[in-house]
Formats: C-alpha cells, structure tokens, sequence
C-alpha cells in the first residue's frame, strides 16, 4: 500500500467514456489533475509511484449501500477485515453495514467497536447504519440521535420488519426532527411471515411458503404515507417487485423525500432459478417474477430507481445444508460483483459511465456527503482501475469456503443467461492510499 503522503502517477489510463489516454496525478491523497497524456507534463519524482495504466479504466469508487459483515458476533461467517478487503477488490471503497450483527448496532458502544476494526481492516470504509430500534426488536426506539453523533449517519431495520405503526411514526417523525434518513426494506410483519420464495407458479410447483408482492406493497404504502405525513427522508433498500416501482414512481410525482435502490442480483435472477430447490438462489428479498425483473430494470435505466446496492451476504458452508426452506437466506456479492456489472450496460443500455454513477454518485447523493471522495481534481482521491476486457475464468463448482455463497460457484454463467464474464480491478486508490488487490475474483478466505 502506498501511504497518501506520496504522490502516485496513473499513465495512459482511460476515462468512462473517453478512450483518449490521460494522466492522473494523486498527491497528498487528492487527486491533483486529470489530463490527456498528450497535455500533460508530469515529470516523475523520487518520492512518486508510477503506474502505466495502458488497457484500463480509471471509474470512481463504488459505494455500497447495504452490506452484511457479519463481525461481531457471526465471524464464523465473515469478519469486518475480510469483507472490506473483497469489497475493496470489487471496486466497492466504502460500504454501508447493516445493524444486524450481535449486538446489534443500537449502542455507541457497538458503534465504536465496528469503527475501529473497519479502521485495522485496510480495506473499504465502513459507515455502520443504526438499529432503529433496540435489538430490531421493533418495539422501543434506539437512541438515533445519540448514534448519529457517533458515526451512524442513516437508521434502519435491517431484514426484520416493524409490525407497528404506533413506533414506525414515531421514528419517522423523530429522525425527521435532525434530518437522519431511514433505510428500509418494505416487508410486511405478517404478510408471507414465513416464506422463502416470491409466491408465484414455482414456488407453488415446488410446495414452498410464499412471500406475495402484496407483502412489499402493503409495508411501502405505510412507510409511503407516514413519509408524507411526517417529512422523513426515506430510503427503500432492495425494491424487488413492478407494483412497488410504479408506486415510488408516484410518491416522486407527489415531491416526497424518497429514493430506493435494487439489490444487483435482482436484475439477473427470478423465481425461476429455485427449480430443484437450489437454495443458493435463496434471498432475504425473494427473486421474483421475470416480469418484476424487466421492471426493475426499465426502472433503474429510467431513473426510478436511483441505485445498486450488492445485499451482501456471507455464509459459511453449513448454511446451505438443509432443506430449501431452512437455508439461510442470502448471496455473498463480492467475489463476482464486477463481473455481472459489466453485464449490465448491455442489458439496461446505459453507457458504463452512467451504470457506475448508480453505484457511485447516486449512493453517495443518498448518504448526504458521508461517503466523501472520488475521481475529480480537489477531492481524495477515491476511484479504482478496471481492465475490461478481462476474462473471468469460473473455479470447479460446488466451493464450500466460508462466504462463496453465490450461484457462480455452482452453475456456469452460460446456464444462468449470462454473457462469458469479464472484468477485473488492478489497483484501487481509496482515501488516497493505493491497494493491489489479490487476484479475483476472490471472497473471503
């Protein structure tokens, strides 16, 4: 790792549209200047790094607005060090931490211990998002104001859904009165309370509890109308189904203060992946529809939906072993997250520029400020190189590692629709230190 007091050259390195070979210069851990080569005179120093870029581009820093790291309490699965470290390999430089750990972050105590072991990691920033409430428990409020100050800058739920409104108001109207944002999932508390999959044709065919559409429109309505009732800034982590798209669409219509995001797997798989209960295909935010998928898609190349979040979710092998419904629910997004991104100008037709601005610009837009950094002269220096032309070679399926809980480790990208994988980050320059990444892709070990 070079240290931010160094200066550090980037030659011959593309810009998102802009094949023309430029030159970055990072000095004191902000980016100086950004030129084509051909106007650049930057002469080396003694105390300089310099990297010959030719074939790559330089993308800003990822920021990922919902991710598990499992520390504390659930190391068996992941830890703060080995996750930030994948996230930091996938382009992702800082990341928000789900309050789900044990303890859950409802203290300043909790608060304090995931900042320091993110400050030791050396790997993606970390911003750990509040417990709403004392142990997600969803029935006394946690001291918002008081985890604000220690480093929470948004509040949320996590997976576990507030069955009453009595306490949902009250935490909309109390965040509303110091401008904290609430980042929920809308699931209903009774609603498909113990499904596993979306309630369509295949879980029907394979005799699986269901989690109906209505399960997330019934909990948005609520959290649509106590948005407007209270002027809460409202956060929608992981939108998976059309109907709940039309409706944010109208809640923007109506100036309400509300963005969303879609987990990255969601506008890859659907329902129809869990033929022959693979449970590797089992979510927390069931895959829904293909119908809901295309949705999902029109609406994050329209706007609608403002960004990707990864759901990042590791597992150790164990978590699988067991009849579909008992599986632990989630994917560990990481190992393969720059591969099915590059899928993704294609798909949405959207130019790579405006694809990573969903997971750059529009994550950091949503979080006010707390994710500072990126690829523009002046800031810190916050952006990674990408050679995408890379090809991505699958390992033997059937990993059993701890955290390659992903169904590319079982299936080959051929099968699941997809195009031969490509990508791979080379060098990533985060708060103006610099990282090599080891080769990818790569999860926890």
């Amino acid at each position: 790792m070079k240290t931010a007091s160094e200066s550090i050259i980037i030659r011959n390195v593309r810009l998102a549209g802009d094949e023309r070979p430029h030159v970055i210069v990072v000095r004191d851990g902000l980016v100086e200047s950004i030129e084509p080569s051909s106007d650049a005179l930057t002469e080396s120093s003694a105390d300089s790094l310099e990297i010959n870029a030719a074939g790559l581009t330089a993308l800003p820093g990822m920021v990922d607005l919902y991710t598990r790291l499992r520390e504390p309490g659930q190391t068996r699965k992941g830890t703060i060090a080995r996750e930030t470290r994948a996230a930091l390999a996938a382009g992702f430089t800082c990341v928000l931490c789900a309050p789900d750990t044990q303890p859950t972050i409802d203290s300043v105590a909790t608060v304090e211990l995931v900042q320091h072991r993110a400050q030791i990691a050396n790997g993606a920033r970390v911003i750990p998002m509040a417990a709403l409430t004392t142990g997600l428990q969803g029935e006394q409020l946690s001291e918002l104001a008081t985890l604000q100050s220690a480093g929470c800058p948004v509040a949320g739920q996590a997976d576990n859904p507030l069955e009453s409104t009595t306490v949902l108001h009250s935490a909309m109207e109390y965040a509303a009165s110091f401008n904290m944002p609430l980042f929920m999932t809308a699931r209903d508390a009774q609603l498909g309370a113990s499904g596993c999959a979306h309630a369509g044709a295949m879980a029907t065919r394979l005799g699986l509890p269901g989690i109906p559409v209505a399960a997330e429109t019934v909990a948005l309505a609520r959290l649509l109308e106590l948005c407007s009732e209270t002027g809460c800034r409202l956060h929608i982590s992981r939108i998976s189904s059309a109907r709940a798209v039309r409706m944010v669409a109208a809640a923007r219509q109506q100036a309400l203060p509300v963005s969303c995001d879609v987990g990255l797997h969601h506008l890859f798989f659907t329902d129809e992946h869990l033929s022959g209960y693979d449970s590797v295909f089992h979510s927390a935010v069931p895959f829904r529809s293909p119908a809901d998928r295309d949705a999902l898609r029109q609406a994050l190349a329209d706007g609608v939906i403002d960004a990707i979040c990864s759901d990042h979710s590791p597992h150790d092998h164990d978590a699988s072993l067991a009849p579909f419904p008992a599986t632990e629910p989630g994917l560990a997004a990481y190992q393969w997250a720059i591969p099915l991104i590059m899928q993704l100008p294609a798909i949405l037709e959207l130019p790579l520029q405006q694809l990573i601005g969903k997971l750059s610009d529009a994550p950091r837009r949503i979080l006010g400020g707390n994710a500072e950094g990126g690829l523009q002269p002046g800031l810190a220096a916050d952006f990674f190189l990408l050679n995408e032309d890379h090809a991505v070679e699958q390992p033997a399926p059937g990993s059993t590692r701890a955290g390659h809980n992903h169904p590319l480790n079982v299936h080959r990208a051929a099968d699941l629709g997809l195009r031969p994988l490509q990508g791979k980050v080379t060098h990533v320059l985060s708060n103006g230190q610099l990282h090599v990444p080891e080769d990818q892709p790569q999860a926890s070990d």
